[in-house]
């Protein structure tokens, strides 16, 4: 229950207290903001759109407390589903919005300083500003913040983001902005979720943060109803939920919930640092070892060794610039040779959202397997805690390239064709490790050994000579393909979905197909692979111990390690 009475305990002392807002004792003396200012050299802070963490949370921001009746409605809602964020409180909601603010605290929610843009501020005037906030959430709300957000645009913005530094605290901005002007007299989360999130935005990210004026809608109800559209639309669908029946009602830890910043910022154990101090990286991890050292004269050796294929990748369909006796030596089995028996991998292509990663990582974690992932770096930056959880699970990652640029395609002829001039697709490859170094190349898996690879999987699985040549003389080790694709983007039903996968980790006879490569999707066009590669599984984990169809699950790096040569 909370207290309706919101100029209640300890607003006496509050109201009695404000003059401390802007109190001239408060501001240090120039000489010292200067020293201040000289000790900081010049750093500024760098606008946060996510907190780095493994965290399974979104943190939900708020600003704008000047109207109570759409506040108290986002508390109720807040309340109601034991839903945490972070209100950005200014001087000026400090002087006029008390009992919004009290009212704030007495739903339990965080606080953090709302920082305010003057035509002549400069790097001491907003030092003082934020010292004064400080000292006001401390002293008469009990908030110990760091957090920063500049609540409107104007003003030197250096110098705000030089004080923010100087003062020793975090600029927070935001990965999705709720609030846009154009609609501000809008009536219902219908007007507004599709121009906010567009088509393939499916799902919030893990450590984003999300900013909503309390304030800003004509319509009282829609700050509300609109978090309440959101949280179901686009933070709920993230967690597991399988349409079979007997899965039905299964309890599993897949769902993300809601965070403060002060409290992500508590949770040391799930933080990193990004980007990764890649100098401090061991030699056999820096983007330059290993590139180079293919030529004309040993490409064929180094090819025919390092590449596993594909059943249906050959002379006619996605193969370039190969000659026949070549192509009678390439891999076409797709397996790896030296696994254990009965030894299968798992893994999945391209790059996603929340909603569809975060499933496949809850059916692995549910069976104790693991998998390759390997991903397209062009947009995975903009989502590098989602990649930091599939490693932080025991998986490992290779490359997709960057842009998911295939080495070869078919034209209307027939013919295969480059697809990108040779220097661009060295761009594109030679681009994409360096990605993945600066989000997971500090991490390990149980066994010690580093959790990013040198693994390539092509995309489309078609190769080129010169294609293949750019990619070991970007350092990549291998380059792999696999025993047999799902197709899963395309899948027309989950029993169709959940056959091919049988059928590529088992042969004929229902014996499992020793080193068979399993290749899946991740993005949210195959979003039957995640229940479908669970039901494998189930089936697998009840198959009694010695069962000649009963697989175990592999990683890749294992065994595409220096030595282990495909053409023997």
């Amino acid at each position: 229950m909370y207290s309706n009475n919101f100029l209640g305990r300890g607003a006496a002392a509050l109201l009695a207290g404000l003059w401390l807002v802007a109190a001239p004792a408060l501001v240090q003396a120039a000489p010292a903001w200067a020293d201040l200012q000289a000790q900081n050299g010049g750093r500024r802070a760098a606008v946060q759109r996510f907190l780095t963490t493994t965290e399974k949370t979104v943190i939900f921001t708020f600003g704008g407390l000047s109207r109570q009746v759409p506040l108290r409605n986002i508390l109720d809602y807040m309340a109601a589903e034991k839903m945490r964020g972070t209100f950005f409180v200014t001087e000026r909601e400090l002087q006029r919005n008390l009992a919004n603010v009290q009212l704030i605290r007495n739903y339990g929610q965080d606080l953090a300083m709302g920082l305010v843009p003057t035509k002549t501020g400069g790097f001491q005037d907003y030092c003082a500003q934020i010292q004064r906030l400080q000292q006001a959430l401390r002293d008469n709300f009990g908030v110990d913040s760091r957090f920063v957000r500049i609540m409107s645009g104007g003003g030197n913005q250096a110098a705000m983001e030089e004080a923010v530094s100087a003062m020793g605290c975090t600029l927070v901005g935001q990965g999705l902005n709720v609030v846009q002007s154009k609609h501000k007299d809008a009536r219902s989360p219908a007007e507004v979720m599709p121009q906010i999130f567009g088509k393939w935005t499916t799902s919030l990210n893990r450590g984003e943060i999300v900013y909503m004026r309390t304030d800003f809608y004509t319509n009282d109800a829609l700050a509300a109803d609109m978090l309440r559209a959101i949280k179901t639309q686009k933070l709920d669908n993230i967690a597991y939920a399988p349409e079979d029946m007997d899965a039905r009602g299964e309890e599993n830890d897949s769902a993300y919930h809601t965070s403060s910043l002060a409290e992500v910022d508590r949770n040391k154990a799930m933080a990193y640092r990004y980007p990764v101090d890649t100098a401090a990286l061991p030699t056999e991890m820096q983007p330059e070892y290993g590139t180079g050292q293919v030529t004309a004269k040993n490409f064929a050796h180094m090819f025919f060794s390092r590449y596993i294929g594909a059943p249906e990748v050959g002379p006619s369909d996605r193969m370039l610039g190969f000659s026949r006796t070549e192509m009678a030596r390439v891999d076409k089995t797709g397996l790896v040779k030296t696994a254990p028996p009965r030894t299968v991998f798992l893994t999945f292509d391209d790059w996603g959202n929340d909603d569809s990663i975060n499933k496949m990582l809850y059916v692995l974690r549910k069976h104790q397997v693991h998998g390759t992932f390997f991903i397209i770096t062009r947009n995975m930056l903009n989502n590098p805690n989602l990649l930091r959880a599939i490693a932080s699970e025991g998986n490992e990652i290779g490359c997709h390239t960057n842009n998911h640029v295939a080495m070869t395609v078919q034209d209307k002829g027939g013919h295969q064709v480059p697809v990108e001039k040779e220097d661009e697709y060295k761009e594109d490859v030679g681009s994409a490790y360096p990605k993945l170094l600066s989000v997971v190349g500090d991490m390990r898996l149980e066994n010690g050994r580093p959790a990013l690879t040198r693994l390539l999987r092509p995309p489309t699985l078609a190769v080129s000579r010169k294609g293949a040549m750019a990619v070991l003389n970007a350092g990549y080790t291998y380059i792999v393909n696999g025993s047999g694709s799902t197709e899963d983007y395309g899948a027309v039903s989950m029993q169709s979905l959940v056959g091919i996968m049988n059928r590529i980790v088992h042969d004929e006879k229902g014996n499992v197909r020793k080193g068979a490569i399993l290749i899946m999707h991740m993005s949210s066009t195959a979003k039957r692979t995640p229940e479908a590669l669970d039901m494998l599984l189930t089936a697998n984990d009840r198959l009694p111990e010695g069962h000649p169809g009963k697989f175990k699950v592999g990683l890749l790096g294992d065994y595409l390690k220096d030595g282990y040569d495909q053409s023997k």
